[in-house]
């Protein structure tokens, strides 16, 4: 009976070295895997990023060459009056769809609420 539990005992044994080597393997491909996905994730938020630069500054030439066509053009609205015209320029360096947001305030409780004559607590 003894040959027969060494024998198994040695086999188990090989099988859980086996199992630790495999183990070994996977954990470092996936390491490596992850290291992948890291390059991947910073190249594409540098892309992003450079994307969403070039966005704001094409973006930036067009209301800027905009703003060009529009002072170059005659005003006869403004003509006669310089103050108005420093008005209209002020209304134009404002970012378009960007208004400012009213905060809204919550009224205030009455004094008779806060106050709750029903409950009274004493210590003793």
């Amino acid at each position: 009976m003894l040959p027969l539990l060494v024998i198994l005992f040695v086999v188990s044994y090989g099988i859980l070295t086996m199992l630790v080597f495999e183990q070994g393997q996977t954990i470092e491909s996936q390491r490596s895997l992850i290291r992948e996905m890291l390059k991947d994730s910073t190249q594409l938020a540098t892309l992003k990023g450079k994307l969403a630069r070039d966005d704001s500054k094409r973006t930036h030439d067009k209301a800027a060459a905009r703003d060009d066509e529009k002072d170059a053009a005659p005003d006869t609205s403004t003509s006669g009056n310089p103050a108005a015209g420093a008005k209209r320029s002020e209304k134009e360096g404002k970012r378009p769809g960007k208004s400012a947001h009213a905060t809204k305030e919550a009224p205030e409780k009455p004094a008779a609420d806060l106050e709750d004559v029903r409950r009274s607590t004493r210590v003793i």
